[in-house]
């Protein structure tokens, strides 16, 4: 691996160019292309960028011309998959953003890829590298609140899909609401464990031409023998956002996605534990590249993506069947 870290970029919409310009200011990195099937977007982030990377409108061409060390993929869900295993089977190491894919089996090709050319495959899930989350997963860790029964997320009202071209409101390219809430479930598994068995219940809107579910609650069954839901909706009208943990001991809890933990106690004591901000965008792709240079696994991998995928479609078909549905392992 050279010193400096060449890396390309798929996608150059919002969340795209973000990562470009954290890339840009990193040390031992390069950003030496950035490749949109739009080729205006692609050439109007180059030429905002000082590195002066080379736009694409093809990943392929992009992966053939330029061999970088790296590969942010942050195109729509269901180009993730081919653009990830297209660049994992060249040689690079692969950021996915979430969801991971559309299907298991999707998930699955990423992942033999990245084994198959001995390189790494991380899973865009911020949360991960948020402090406050660190911070509920350390205090979890060390057994402040004993063992797990309990564990819970809430997150209502983020409005109607879109995206260029309406590609959040059709089934085949966004595949449903876990695009949005697969930060929940990926804390819920990070928190409380592998998740076992769900029963889940949806709700579609009148607007025919959206093909993606409105409301889905989630009952969770891990397997610990701890219990859990998910409540996500993209109609409820005003934001509400829970992540909580409870445990023989107590419960972590979180009104707010930047805190602060409500720490409290079986008995009545509580405390309000106050987490320093960071900027988890920022720290994850550190983290990423930091892996590429030291040889050491990403925190968050294809594992991880692969699970809250199945897990999210596992609650597609209770839904669907009104059936208790157990959630496929990794063989």
């Amino acid at each position: 691996m050279a010193e400096c870290v060449r890396v390309a970029l798929a996608g150059c919409g919002g969340l795209g160019r973000t990562h470009a310009r954290n890339v840009e200011a990193m040390e031992g990195v390069r950003l030496v292309a950035v490749c949109d099937v739009v080729g205006e977007s692609a050439a109007q982030l180059a030429a905002q960028l000082a590195s002066g990377p080379q736009p694409y409108t093809d990943h392929r061409a992009m992966l053939a011309a330029e061999n970088p060390d790296a590969v942010l993929v942050v195109t729509p869900n269901h180009t993730h998959s081919r653009i990830g295993t297209d660049a994992a089977l060249a040689g690079a190491h692969v950021f996915c953003e979430k969801p991971m894919a559309l299907t298991v089996g999707d998930c699955d090709a990423m992942i033999r890829a990245a084994e198959q050319s001995g390189v790494y495959l991380m899973i865009g899930y911020v949360l991960r590298f948020q402090a406050v989350y660190m911070e509920m997963k350390r205090r979890v860790d060390r057994g402040d609140i004993g063992e797990i029964t309990l564990a819970h997320a809430v997150r209502l009202g983020t409005g109607a899909p879109g995206g260029v071209g309406g590609w959040q409101t059709r089934r085949e390219t966004y595949g449903g609401m876990f695009s949005m809430y697969s930060h929940e479930l990926d804390q819920l598994a990070w928190l409380a464990g592998e998740i076992h068995a769900v029963n889940a219940v949806m709700k579609y809107g009148e607007d025919q031409e959206n093909e993606v579910e409105e409301s889905i609650f989630i009952g969770i069954e891990f397997a610990s023998g701890a219990i859990g839901s998910l409540s996500s909706s993209r109609v409820y009208p005003v934001n509400s956002y829970e992540l909580g943990v409870a445990g023989t001991n107590g419960a972590l809890k979180l009104n707010a996605p930047g805190g602060p933990i409500t720490f409290a106690r079986h008995g009545g004591s509580s405390a309000s534990i106050e987490v320093p901000g960071n900027n988890g965008l920022v720290d994850e792709i550190a983290h990423f590249i930091g892996c590429i240079q030291r040889g050491n696994a990403p925190r968050s991998d294809g594992s991880d993506g692969r699970r809250v995928v199945a897990v999210a479609l596992a609650a597609h078909e209770s839904a669907r069947t009104g059936k208790r549905v157990e959630v496929p392992m990794m063989t």
